[in-house]
């Protein structure tokens, strides 16, 4: 399957999808290299990219908390603060900006659901990365990451695993247009599947930078609340992704886009 930007994508757009590429490769690399800190010459290594590039990545990853530097010459991804958990299955994730992870408190508040916000990797197998999540310290959520490897499994996966990747690939693969589930999504505007959660579904919504497709959020809730309530919850999440929008969009100039770390390229 190929993968391609929208038509109307402007010049600008494919400078900025080039130094996305390579900032999201120095994120992955630290994802693949695991937990703890790693020196620059393995993620240039995992990552393929000049010692130059890496390191202006990685300081501005440092810069923005996105990523820690524990002793001089290594980095690690840092912890983000949202969760409120010092040991569950999700303190691997990179946190977005402070700005970004208001919005997405704001709609948890909102809706006593978790809230997760999740980027699109196109290097190798397509797949969605969480970068942000909200969970107002849902003990039934925190048991039941703890019970399983939904963890893992919610930090990343393909774009086709569930309603995250799945809205995303709705609106990113012309290719699609013939797929029925996809067309009914991008037609509907958000997407619902079980969630990597046992017994919890997924409400997604695409997240949009002018013309660029740079990710989802989703609501995570309990299958039969969500389930009685899709309309309203999908309506309300879209408000919050209309927000992010506006911020984006707003900051632009800065060169901030999601996750912030891309500010570095």
């Amino acid at each position: 399957m190929t993968l391609k930007p929208p038509p109307e994508l402007h010049a600008h757009d494919h400078e900025q999808n080039s130094s996305a590429e390579r900032a999201y490769r120095v994120l992955q690399a630290l994802i693949e290299l695991g937990p703890g800190s790693h020196t620059l010459a393995e993620v240039m290594a995992h990552s393929g990219l000049a010692r130059s590039t890496a390191h202006r990545i990685l300081q501005s990853g440092v810069r923005t908390h996105t990523f820690v530097q524990p002793t001089y010459g290594t980095y690690s991804i840092a912890h983000p603060s949202v969760t409120g958990h010092s040991q569950d299955a999700l303190t691997a994730l990179p946190a977005s900006s402070p700005a970004i992870s208001e919005e997405l408190a704001h709609l948890q508040r909102r809706t006593n659901q978790v809230v997760a916000l999740h980027s699109h990797l196109l290097l190798g197998a397509p797949s969605r990365i969480c970068v942000d999540i909200a969970d107002g310290k849902r003990h039934d959520f925190a048991a039941a990451l703890a019970t399983s490897d939904a963890g893992s499994v919610l930090r990343r996966a393909p774009l086709n695993q569930d309603a995250a990747g799945l809205v995303m690939l709705a609106n990113l693969d012309d290719l699609n247009a013939g797929n029925a589930v996809l067309r009914r999504i991008k037609i509907q505007g958000y997407a619902r599947t079980p969630s990597p959660v046992t017994n919890w579904e997924m409400l997604s919504v695409p997240l949009w930078r002018g013309s660029v497709l740079v990710g989802s959020v989703s609501l995570l809730a309990p299958d039969a609340y969500l389930q009685r309530r899709t309309e309203r919850l999908a309506d309300t999440t879209m408000d919050t992704a209309a927000a992010l929008s506006r911020h984006l969009d707003h900051t632009r100039a800065q060169r901030q886009t999601m996750p912030i770390l891309l500010q570095a390229c």
